[in-house]
């Protein structure tokens, strides 16, 4: 019950938060003239929690084909179409990581360092570069092949997954697997490591059995970061491989309501998969699920 007391009041402050930035705007929409519309800003805020209770009453103008729709249903399937992305990609990021770092893990400890520092300067990539990169490298191999591996780029409205998914992963797998190393490692000096080793079970064994459900839960809160990352990088994604998605929706109807409305949509599939998943790791926790 506590806990739930505290989602509500992160979802409802969080929920604020996003109206108060999705009016700031109009507020310093006088900075040139060293103004603040306070007043009309106070009025956009009530315009736009007037609108989340009104959503059948929002529309946008289609400047392409010159209409003026429903932002609902039409809002959801860039919303779809970005979280489908966001989460296969985030999904592929902690396999991808979770898997490097339980095969590192099996390597002494010379090794381990000389691949994290490999792995640190990777991550240093832009994401610019390494989308561009991937996009340029199934180019190049269409050419020398005449096989096309996947879509570089969606045209009108298909729809393309596999390379954006695979693009958005790159640098997420990277971050995520250096942390996991970290807590892998903390883990493996525990004492109940000790006890297993004593016992005379096998490293693969301690670490995928014992070491892995202890440090999963480290790895998700710590996927909160990334997640966040990987948000900053999405726009770019979605402009680059011409995705109609959310960011680009957000991006290209800027007035006050229909932002702020748009993002808290696809805020809170985000802020409830992680309440849910913090709930569940916290009750298999607290159940003795997890060693200590």
């Amino acid at each position: 019950m506590k806990r739930l007391v505290q989602i509500v009041i992160q979802f409802i402050l969080s929920c604020v938060g996003i109206i108060l930035v999705g009016a700031l705007p109009v507020l310093l929409s006088g900075i040139n003239e060293r103004k603040l519309y306070v007043k009309e800003y106070i009025a956009s805020i009530n315009e736009i929690i007037y609108s989340i209770f009104h959503l059948e009453e929002l529309t946008y103008f289609v400047f392409s084909s010159n209409i003026e729709r429903p932002l609902f249903p039409h809002l959801w399937d860039p919303i779809l179409y970005s979280l489908t992305v966001l989460f296969s990609a985030l999904l592929l990021a902690c396999a991808l990581a979770l898997l490097l770092t339980i095969v590192s893990m099996l390597f002494s400890e010379r090794v381990r360092s000389r691949l994290k520092l490999f792995f640190y300067v990777l991550e240093s990539l832009p994401d610019i570069f390494v989308i561009i990169v991937c996009q340029f490298f199934v180019i190049f191999f269409f050419k020398q092949t005449g096989i096309l591996l996947v879509e570089i780029a969606a045209v009108s409205e298909q729809q393309v997954y596999t390379l954006p998914i695979l693009c958005l992963a790159i640098l997420p797998t990277i971050q995520l697997y250096r942390l996991s190393m970290l807590t892998f490692e903390e883990e493996s000096r525990k004492n109940y490591v000790e006890l297993a080793q004593s016992i005379g079970l096998g490293k693969l064994f301690i670490i995928v059995i014992h070491i892995f459900r202890n440090a999963i839960i480290s790895v998700f809160f710590q996927s909160k970061k990334t997640v966040w990352f990987m948000l900053s990088n999405l726009f770019v994604l979605e402009l680059l491989f011409n995705i109609a998605g959310v960011t680009r929706f957000i991006m290209s109807y800027t007035q006050p309501t229909i932002f702020t409305v748009s993002l808290l949509a696809f805020f809170i599939p985000i802020f409830l998969f992680y309440s849910i998943g913090e709930w569940i790791l916290q009750k298999k926790a607290n159940r003795g699920e997890v060693l200590s």
